[in-house]
Order: C-alpha cells, then structure tokens, then sequence
C-alpha cells in the first residue's frame, strides 16, 4: 500500500510499504479521508519528536471496513466508519472510574494515539482497536468526517466552560478550533466574542455568526470585554491558543463564578499567575480540556452532519497521499484553516 512516510523533521516521503498485519480485535480500515491538524504539524516541524522514523502521521480518519479480526456483530466488512484515535488502557483508575468517559480520553494514565504513538492515517489502510470505531451516517461525506474529531474535542471544551444558564462566552483564537468553538457556543445560545490578530479570520467568524469580534492590534480585548458585559465580565472563555498572556488576559475577563478552559496546550516551561484572594472569592474555575469524550465525539457527528458547523467554510484545501507534505506546510505556516487528505 502507499503511505506519506515522516522520514525525519519536515520530510514527507511516498513510498510503498506492507499492508498493516490484522490481529483479534482489530478491524483493516481502507482510509477515505484524513484530517491535518495543528498537533500533527509539531511532529512533522520536529517540535514533538516522532515515536520513530519513518512515521505515519494523521489522527482524524474515516473510512470503509476492508477486514475484521475476530468477531464483532456491531460491525460488518464495508460499513463506513470514522476512527476515535485515542485508544484508552480501560484499566488504570481514570478508565475504571469513567473519568476517561465522562472528562476526556485525556484522562487515561496509560492512553496511545493513533498518529502520534502508533502510526497513522495519511495511507491507504490503516489496522485499528473495532472499539475505537464509530459508523457514520450515509448522508456525512468522508471529507466532513475527516472533521469529527477535532469538533468533539471542541465540543468538550465547550461543556466544560458552561455556566448555567449560558451567557457571554469569549474565544482566544480564531483558527479551526476557535472557529468550531464559537459556532458550538452560538447552538447553545450563548453571545460569542471571538479574538485573533489576523483581520480574514475575523472576517470568516463574522460570517459564520460571531456576534462580536476584536483584533488585539487595534482594540484592547479586556475594554471591550468590560464594555460588553456591563463590567460583569465573560461567563465562559475558551482558549484556542496556548498561549501563557492569554491566559493571563482571560483570567482578568471572567465574571464572578465564571470558568476558563485551556483548550489548546502552551509551552512547557509556561507558568500563569493569578491572586489567591481574587479566585478565592470571585469563585472563578480554571481547568483545562483534553480530547473528547464519546458523548461529545457522537455529538460531533450530529452537528457536522446537520449543517450546524459550517465545514465547508471551515476547509481550506484537499488533497491526496501526494499532497500530504504540502497540506501540513500549508498548516505550518498558517497559510489555511483546515486541510483535509481526501482518497
């Protein structure tokens, strides 16, 4: 079969390789579309050191059941599927417990991801846990399926930011993340403010129903914030960046009881500092968000299939196994909102 091989940082190779060995409990998936992430591109930029070379990246496939290995009676050859990548131990404390479920596959002590600890989907068939598969309604196309997974982990920030009832929601970063972010919070009736230097992204989120937006160059995000609210400040604040003065600026904007998510993962060495006294009685929550949940990843599906993201908006290029170097340039440099490989 063909793959886009990582032979080392920023080099993409296609080569030919064997066709992945089935074992019990797998099902051989022949791959239909590939989501290009941000995530991806840390370990194709060399950021992330690949787990070893040549490596197959991608971690947001669909596709058709070529093959299953063993039984399975909720899944049958030529079902179209779309592949959870996180494939979680189910034993330590956090699985036994449902925190994986009900908080994050993030939450796993011991999880793996397909395309980032085994390999990954920028291939032609690609062997995976029948678990970690989801069957996709006949009316989603596989290039709108390449998207489920980042909106569910959208999806999950968004939950875990509410306050009840929902109110004014501010997001930091309108790139695909932010993006879905804010259209989520607009189904769920909240007023979205969304923020993000680069004027067309702006432009974009107009478009797909930001209420408010702010370029930082130009308007200072806490004043407007300030404004907006009546001085209250923001009930739910995303972070679609890691970014340690955004989220030093998002502190600052959150009403009383209001909650803060880091969506987005910072620098390593990046500390936030905030006064005791002020979260103490201000009551404010802050915490963070990683991956999906299955509620969420089904929900992604309903959403993306009923027109209530704006996929098509949202993807910039498609491409095939020969174009899979040049969409994770293209994310690279920020030069797209999504890429999609598309087989």
């Amino acid at each position: 079969m063909k793959a886009a091989l990582l032979t080392e940082p920023k080099q993409i190779v296609l080569n030919e390789i064997s066709e992945p060995e089935l074992k019990p409990g797998e099902a051989l998936i022949e791959i239909k579309s590939c989501g290009v992430c941000a995530t991806d591109v840390k370990k194709y930029a060399g950021a992330s050191k690949a787990p070893f070379y040549p490596f197959i990246l991608g971690h947001e496939p669909a596709g058709i059941i070529k093959a299953i290995g063993g039984g399975s009676g909720a899944y049958a050859v030529g079902d179209r599927v779309a592949i959870a990548p996180v494939v979680t131990c189910g034993t330590c404390s956090y699985c036994a417990s449902g925190l994986t479920d009900s908080e994050g596959m993030g939450m796993c002590d011991d999880y793996q991801v397909i395309g980032f600890s085994t390999n990954g989907a920028f291939c032609e068939t690609v062997a995976v846990p029948v678990k970690n598969l989801v069957k996709l309604p006949d009316s989603l196309s596989f290039k709108h399926a390449a998207l489920i997974e980042p909106v569910a982990a959208c999806a999950n920030a968004v939950l875990r930011s509410l306050t009840t009832p929902p109110g004014m929601a501010v997001v930091l970063g309108a790139g695909f993340m932010g993006l879905v972010t804010m259209q989520i919070f607009k189904q769920l009736g909240c007023r979205v403010l969304i923020s993000d230097p680069i004027a067309e992204r702006l432009a974009l989120a107009k478009t797909l129903g930001a209420d408010l937006t702010n370029n930082p160059n130009s308007t200072n995000l806490e004043d407007q914030v300030t404004e907006v609210t009546q001085g209250i400040g923001a009930d739910s604040i995303v972070l679609a960046v890691g970014n340690k003065a955004l989220t030093d600026d998002g502190i600052r904007l959150l009403r009383k009881g209001g909650r803060i998510v880091l969506m987005a993962s910072g620098s390593q060495d990046d500390q936030v500092q905030f006064n005791l006294n002020e979260l103490h009685y201000r009551q404010s929550v802050i915490t963070g968000s990683v991956s999906y949940t299955k509620s969420t990843y089904l929900w992604a599906i309903e959403l993306i299939d009923q027109g209530k993201i704006d996929t098509d908006a949202l993807i910039t290029e498609t491409g095939g196994l020969e174009d899979v170097g040049n969409l994770l340039e293209m994310t690279k440099n920020h030069e797209s909102i999504k890429n999609v490989m598309v087989l």
